[in-house]
């Protein structure tokens, strides 16, 4: 991060109208928001169906006016600057499977259609198509046609389609939403490229606290129209100190029988999380007694036949910060 900003919002705020016992009530969809995201930084934006999310990300790319309060992309106010607003951004919404992609056209086709609709000069576009395609391992494809494309594939047309004008900044609400699980972790990597190897500033929103959690070096939970916490993914999980957990790395892989061993014994509230990699499994417990289940728990689990490689104290996970926080508000 360069520690410029690239998105500044200040008291930001959009009220709606809903109808409450047939009569219309207005209500802040948006409600006095502070943020600030720096140039180069991977932002995620968590929060419940109707927490304001999307309708803030909307405001950003010019596409609603806010009511209250001021905001700037990439330097420009997005009311009198809307104009260079959008032609510093990329947005990606919702359709990663594609539906906005041209099937019968081929890859190549599709961007070099898009960028003259975003007024790329034929010469730089072809420049560019050329460079998106070597990026995202598309080059031997470039000619095949959409329809012909798995899910995975027409999700890094759709991201080299938002990268054709060259924006620094990109927005994206919601984009490995409907995804198979292999799918969204390709697109997971692709935004960390994005992120780290070309230097751009991504604002994404999400339901998804795994993601945010593995992706972002900051994030906000929004609720209610409020943000009510900003901060690293550590940071954020010392707001939950109550909670105790640790977290057992062991060389089996956890199938529902070991995770079975956890849960029946002593102490253990509940299993939180379980990772699985290519040789071992990472699994998360909450327990009573974190000094105690670290004492305990590795001879219990090596009598069953388990293997142990480390157990050691862990911090609560960005769902029980997640948790804890939108309960307070609703």
């Amino acid at each position: 991060m360069s520690g410029m900003n690239a998105i500044e919002v200040q008291s930001l705020t959009k009220r709606f109208e809903r109808k409450e016992d047939g009569k219309k009530r207005p209500f802040a969809a948006v409600d006095s928001v502070d943020l600030a995201v720096e140039e180069g930084e991977l932002f995620g934006l968590l929060g419940p169906n109707g927490a304001g999310k999307t309708t803030l990300i909307k405001i950003l790319c010019t596409l609603i006016l806010p009511d209250e309060g001021r905001a700037s992309v990439g330097g420009f106010d997005v009311v009198k600057e809307a104009d260079k607003v959008r032609a510093s951004i990329g947005w990606l919404h919702g359709e990663t499977g594609g539906r906005a992609l041209y099937w019968r056209l081929s890859a190549r086709d599709n961007l070099r259609f898009y960028a003259s609709l975003q007024n790329v000069p034929p010469d730089v576009a072809e420049k560019r198509i050329g460079a998106l395609l070597d990026f995202f391992d598309m080059t031997e494809e470039a000619s095949t046609l959409v329809k012909d494309f798995s899910t995975g594939m027409k999700v890094k047309v759709m991201l080299a389609r938002t990268l054709l004008p060259n924006p620094p900044i990109l927005m994206m609400d919601e984009p490995t939403v409907g995804l198979d699980a292999a799918t969204a972790v390709e697109t997971r990597k692709l935004l960390k490229a994005l992120s780290t190897d070309l230097g751009r500033t991504i604002l994404f929103t999400s339901h998804n606290m795994f993601e945010v959690e593995r992706l972002c070096e900051r994030i906000a939970i929004m609720n209610t129209g409020k943000i009510v916490a900003i901060d690293t993914p550590l940071r954020l999980s010392e707001i939950t100190k109550e909670i105790k957990a640790v977290e057992v790395k062991i060389s089996e892989i956890a199938d529902s029988k070991i995770l079975d061993l956890f849960k029946g014994l002593k102490g253990v509230q509940k299993v939180v999380k379980t990772e699985i990699g290519e040789d071992f499994s990472l699994i998360q417990v909450q327990v009573e007694d974190e000094q105690e289940a670290i004492a305990t728990m590795p001879e219990f689990l090596q009598g069953k036949g388990l293997n142990v490689i480390s157990i050691q104290r862990a911090l609560p996970t960005l769902e029980d910060v997640y948790m804890k926080l939108t309960r307070q508000r609703t």
